[in-house]
């Protein structure tokens, strides 16, 4: 018996190996699964510019645009840019503007050198600045009158993105791009709005899956919708995903672009990481110690042919605050 609209996902042609460089973009599911990738070997650059949902939101951050000082917002002290997520902030706009400018200068040196850019776009609404004439991704809760809420076609986001293409294409043949929608609902936009949103995404995505080679598409946003058809994959808020549809998700991603190795790799990582969260019982922390120090010995191996400095850190880190 089946409870569940299943679909099969075509494994990609490229694998991302534990020695890959990734860079990982988008909304906060992007944010999700490169915490994940954060536990392993993968040379991963996760959201170095905090969360952002629209397509030419994610470009803009891509490109490595001359900043205006002028365009900055003082919150109540606190210096935020239109154009980032308000994580980036400072006290002093020039420290801000140093800040971002630093993030740039790693992302276009991780765009030459990557293997794999990952995209998720949240939603094809965004704002209109109506004093800087000009889209930006973040309002920072200034007043509503300041800005139009707008919907970008499909056109608008393929046309765009074209260009950063064909440019970064040339730069790095290598770079395989790997767009996905959120399964995040924007539900503040209203849910028939927020279908026409994700609708635009999907076709755009599509469209630019079909005319380059170098693009492919994850459907998470699908498996949500479809194969985890059910509130009770929902968090609390019934709009994000919850713990176990964010697992399920993960494992059709690793199945469909992770090599034999890394996936032998995220297995044992992830047993070990369970491993490092348990409340052993106090009369067992010798014991416990002790198999600590043998998987951090196992780990630190010249032997193995991957980078495990990670997870040697963790064990580490463990056994010093038990110690």
């Amino acid at each position: 018996m089946q409870f569940t609209t299943s679909f099969s996902i075509p494994e990609s042609s490229q694998k991302i190996e534990p020695t890959s460089q990734v860079l990982s973009l988008g909304s906060c599911f992007a944010e999700n699964m490169g915490k994940r990738m954060e536990n392993l070997p993968i040379n991963i650059i996760n959201q170095p510019f905090g969360t952002l949902f629209h397509p030419n939101a994610i470009l803009k951050a891509l490109q490595t645009d001359k900043l205006s000082p002028i365009e900055l917002v003082n919150q109540q002290g606190i210096w935020l840019h239109p154009d980032y997520h308000s994580s980036l902030c400072a006290t002093d706009p020039t420290d801000l503007m140093e800040l971002i400018q630093q993030r740039q200068q790693v992302v276009k040196k991780c765009l030459g050198q990557s293997q794999f850019l990952l995209i998720t776009w949240g939603t094809a609404y965004y704002y209109w600045d109506k004093k800087l004439k000009r889209p930006i991704a973040n309002c920072h809760k200034q007043t509503a009158n300041f800005f139009e809420k707008r919907l970008s076609t499909v056109d608008e986001i393929v046309n765009s993105f074209q260009d950063f293409i064909q440019k970064v294409g040339k730069k790095n043949p290598e770079l395989r791009i790997i767009l996905s929608v959120s399964p995040v609902r924007h539900t503040k936009d209203g849910i028939p709005e927020n279908a026409v949103s994700k609708a635009i995404l999907r076709l755009a995505a599509e469209t630019l899956k079909n005319n380059h080679t170098q693009v492919e598409y994850f459907p998470a946003y699908e498996i949500m919708m479809d194969e985890l058809r059910d509130y009770r994959f929902y968090a609390s808020d019934m709009i994000h995903p919850n713990n176990t549809a964010e697992e399920y998700i993960w494992q059709k991603f690793t199945e469909c672009y992770f090599s034999k190795d890394l996936l032998n790799i995220e297995k044992k990582w992830k047993s070990v990481f369970q491993t490092l969260n348990h409340q052993f019982h106090p009369a067992k922390k010798a014991l416990y110690l002790q198999s600590l120090a043998q998987c951090k010995a196992e780990f630190s191996s010249p032997s193995l042919s991957y980078d495990s400095s990670k997870i040697v850190q963790a064990i580490q880190a463990r056994i010093l605050s038990i110690s």
